[in-house]
């Protein structure tokens, strides 16, 4: 019976904190109503009819409001007719025995209203009871001189009650500290576990997001090993070349100078190799046959001076476009010994510098990779530094190089005027990273991505879009989502995107928002100017 009647108002979507309130209302409810019968019918026995009928009223109140708890479940009801029949009882009945002592203090439950709503978490509300509670204490004070004390309670009965209300009500507010008191307890072991749990979910995040920078790196450590190795291979190719050329040119120089050539022959030669250097700076198109032609006119005009190397000779000078009649006129300074020996020398010396040249651009792209490199990465991923956008924009495009294909186009709509921001700048490259390799993935070898940089208000905005076969609907609402991915097992771990929202809003406090239709993607990232909560933190 007990077990039914304290199911009554318990909903399914109650927590057990909610439960327990309500059981504790209902068992009060239930115990009081025992007790008042008691109590009135003691009243009732020693012909204190009046006062009888106050605590078996509220027995029959108490009850009716139990049966509209059933029909109705509104326990909110319930709870304000108790804490009310609760409050009004102890005074009315005090007033009926004759005052506050010879009503055995029994206004002493009506404290049990304001710590009745403590329990059901009614804070403020119990302020209001206990208000209340107060008042009728005073009025009580302020009618006691004019109460008659008449009644036919002995007194050995008064003093009876007196002790059991002052007992029973002292026990109960003690168990409601020490149900506050082990809350209290539970609270502080559900911080502890909370944030134990906190901190296992920091580590699994750093662990998530070291998994997916090391795939990132995996993905781009074949892109870099191609991008170095090309221009190394050019380099050591030249410097290779340029050992076996060198031994030839000082030879070709002591030769030359053992000709004695006059000044006029020595300025000839000058003019001619200023010549070769501006042709050299500003080289002149001619399609393949008809260069290929011209070496071959000018080979065979070389074979019949007498000219070693001809062919080679020959290829160069094709190179730099000269006709058969410039070197005609040229040759004619000079004997045909001494035209052999100027006209491979020259040809040497332009060939040692079009190898230096391949050997500075191979070197100095290995220097731009590894600058890039360096700058993409930093030194402390965790630091927080002054950094330029654009630099980590332009820092991953040379890490990607090696997956933008000829099809695609990189579009930069940058603007020069933006200034600096505090952010971590590892982490942010990690951003533009993953948007990046996702809009070459989506154009799929064809297209355009358009990288934008502007201010608006106190924030940095970059737009990232690709022409590619957008975003559905359905898949855009999950693109954040950890482990999400639309790429095949293996080519994605589907964290890329829900780390990188993760960088821009919770660690940099910026926006981090996504439009897309078909033939357009657009990734926006907005970065505030001043980040006092990022500075905070670090």
């Amino acid at each position: 019976m007990l077990s039914y009647l304290t199911n009554f108002g318990m909903n399914e979507d109650d927590d057990e904190d909610r439960q327990f309130q309500k059981l504790i209302l209902i068992k009060t409810s239930l115990l009081i109503i025992v007790a008042a019968i008691i109590w009135g019918s003691i009243y009732i026995w020693f012909d204190e009819i009046q006062a009888g009928l106050i605590p078996i009223s509220y027995a029959i109140l108490s009850s009716l409001s139990l049966i509209v708890l059933r029909i109705t479940n509104t326990f909110r009801f319930f709870r304000v007719s108790q804490f009310t029949l609760i409050l009004l009882l102890p005074f009315l009945l005090m007033i009926s025995l004759g005052g506050f002592i010879e009503g055995s203090v029994v206004i002493i439950w009506s404290i049990l209203a304001p710590i009745g709503a403590l329990l059901s978490g009614q804070i403020r509300q119990s302020i209001y009871w206990f208000m209340a509670f107060i008042f009728l204490v005073i009025l009580s004070g302020i009618l006691q001189p004019l109460i008659a004390v008449d009644n036919n309670l002995p007194a050995a009965l008064i003093i009876f009650f007196f002790i059991l209300n002052i007992s029973t009500v002292s026990f109960i507010t003690y168990l409601v500290l020490n149900y506050f008191v082990k809350q209290k307890n539970r609270v502080i072991k559900l911080v502890e576990k909370n944030r134990e749990l906190e901190v296992n979910q920091l580590q699994q995040e750093v662990r998530l997001r070291q998994s997916e920078k090391l795939a990132t790196l995996g993905r781009l450590s074949a892109g870099i090993a191609h991008e170095l190795n090309n221009p190394a291979a050019a380099g050591l190719r030249g410097s290779n070349e340029l050992l076996d050329i060198i031994p030839e040119l000082e030879n070709s120089l002591f030769r030359l100078g053992r000709l004695n050539l006059s000044d006029d022959q020595i300025d000839v030669i000058d003019n001619f190799k200023t010549k070769i250097l501006e042709t050299r700076m500003n080289p002149v198109y001619m399609d393949a046959l008809s260069r290929s032609d011209l070496e071959q006119e000018l080979a065979e005009w070389f074979e019949l001076k007498g000219v070693k190397d001809c062919f080679d000779i020959a290829a160069i000078l094709a190179q730099l476009n000269f006709t058969l009649n410039e070197l005609s006129a040229f040759a004619s300074n000079f004997t045909i010994e001494e035209f052999s020996e100027v006209i491979l020398t020259i040809s040497k010396t332009f060939l040692s510098r079009n190898l230096l040249d391949e050997i500075s651009q191979g070197t100095g792209r290995i220097t731009d990779i590894v600058k890039s490199l360096k700058s993409y990465s930093y030194q402390d991923n965790s630091s927080l530094k002054s950094i330029n956008i654009h630099d980590g924009l332009n820092d991953t495009l040379v890490m990607l190089r090696s997956q933008i294909k000829s099809g695609i186009t990189i579009e930069k709509e940058f603007d020069q005027n933006l200034p600096d921001i505090e952010a971590r700048g590892n982490e942010l490259n990690q951003v533009w990273t993953n948007i990046l390799d996702n809009a070459i993935t989506a154009i799929d070898g064809k297209g355009t991505i358009k990288i934008k940089t502007f201010q608006q208000d106190n924030w940095i905005v970059v737009q990232i879009s690709d022409t590619g076969y957008g975003i559905p609907e359905d898949v855009k609402e999950k693109i954040f989502d950890p482990f999400f991915t639309t790429k095949p097992p293996g080519e994605g771990t589907g964290l890329g995107l829900n780390i990188s929202h993760n960088i821009v809003v919770e660690e940099h406090h910026g926006h981090f928002n996504v439009v897309s239709r078909p033939g357009e993607t657009c990734f926006e990232v907005k970065l505030p100017l001043k980040n006092e909560e990022l500075n905070k933190n670090n």
